[in-house]
């Protein structure tokens, strides 16, 4: 009778099947090892991102709007830029908007609420003999509900006021690689189209960049799009008509690192994609100052509420005025003290 005699090594599957030898079937095995690279993952990652079905219609799109205008690559990159910043994430931004006014408006009927449930939970006490942990839990319970309440009358429920950030980033990341894509013709090397394409990009430069493959090497484009995502976080920040909570400056000088940092990033990038980053953030600048005014709040349908400011702009010019004079101040005493010192 033949016996089947299995290896005792540590194995993760068979290979090489079944041979004879001595009278004695042997079930050979070989042992393979899985070895994790973060480089292997990443690769992968982006492979599976750059041929995924997003990106290719958006990096069609980008090659039809071009052939369709006749305009040269680095006007279609702008152009498409800020179509895509008109038609998807302005009525995202508009509709953001309207559901952090909402919950501003029914937040201010919260304190007549509150006070009707207090009473009724000091009387339940009294006629159904609860304690307080009872008292307190049933209030917790009624105020939930009188919350879900209002939000559902309203259809503002707080996870809708990150509908602009959830529909940005993606946008963001498939436009991102769509262009990647053509400059290092992608999907399929071979082709003539991706070819064409890489060789109109190579000639549809302006001015200091006449590649557009090539990187920005005076950095001019690297650094606009890092002062200007500044100027939204400061812009941002100088619009707020109460004191930051702890959490939201540790944001605000997050957002600022996060802006510094993308300066490199953008100076090691091809120069469409640099652009695209730049004219995307110009857009997202002029989107934030138009959000701003009144008259277009109204306009959109935005409902005024309390913490909204009558004159944003001069708010914002006064609130910068006070920091720079205080910066000015700061530094006037440290020389100051300086001379003195030396003295």
């Amino acid at each position: 009778m033949n016996i089947l005699r299995l290896s005792a090594r540590p194995v993760a599957r068979f290979a090489g099947g079944i041979r004879a030898g001595s009278g004695v079937w042997h079930l050979e095995r070989i042992e393979t090892r899985r070895c994790f690279s973060v480089d292997s993952s990443v690769v992968g990652i982006w492979g599976s991102l750059s041929n995924s079905t997003p990106v290719a219609y958006c990096q069609q799109a980008l090659v039809d709007l071009h052939d369709l205008s006749g305009l040269p690559w680095w006007a279609s990159i702008i152009l498409s830029t800020v179509l895509l910043r008109t038609v998807v994430t302005m009525p995202l931004a508009i509709y953001q908007n309207k559901i952090v006014a909402r919950l501003e408006k029914i937040s201010l009927e919260m304190p007549d609420i509150v006070k009707q449930l207090k009473m009724e939970t000091a009387v339940a006490m009294k006629k159904f003999h609860w304690s307080e942990k009872e008292a307190r839990i049933m209030y917790n319970h009624s105020l939930k509900k009188q919350w879900n309440n209002l939000v559902v009358r309203e259809n503002c429920h707080p996870a809708k006021t990150m509908i602009l950030l959830w529909g940005q980033i993606p946008l963001w990341v498939m436009m991102s690689v769509s262009i990647r894509n053509m400059v290092h013709m992608l999907p399929d090397p071979g082709s003539i189209e991706a070819q064409i394409t890489f060789t109109e990009l190579t000639l549809g430069g302006f001015g200091w960049i006449p590649n557009l493959t090539e990187v920005d090497q005076s950095l001019i484009l690297p650094v606009a799009m890092g002062l200007i995502n500044l100027t939204i976080i400061e812009i941002q920040s100088a619009a707020r008509t109460r004191e930051p909570s702890r959490l939201q400056k540790i944001f605000t000088n997050m957002f600022r690192g996060l802006s510094v940092l993308m300066i490199p990033v953008a100076a090691t990038v091809p120069s469409c994609l640099c652009l695209y980053w730049v004219t995307s953030s110009a857009c997202g600048l002029g989107q934030n100052l138009l959000l701003m005014s009144p008259r277009f709040k109204r306009l959109v349908g935005v409902p005024l509420v309390p913490s909204e400011i009558a004159r944003p702009y001069q708010h914002i010019k006064a609130t910068f005025s006070s920091r720079f004079d205080a910066l000015l101040a700061k530094h006037s005493s440290y020389l100051s003290n300086s001379a003195s010192l030396v003295e």
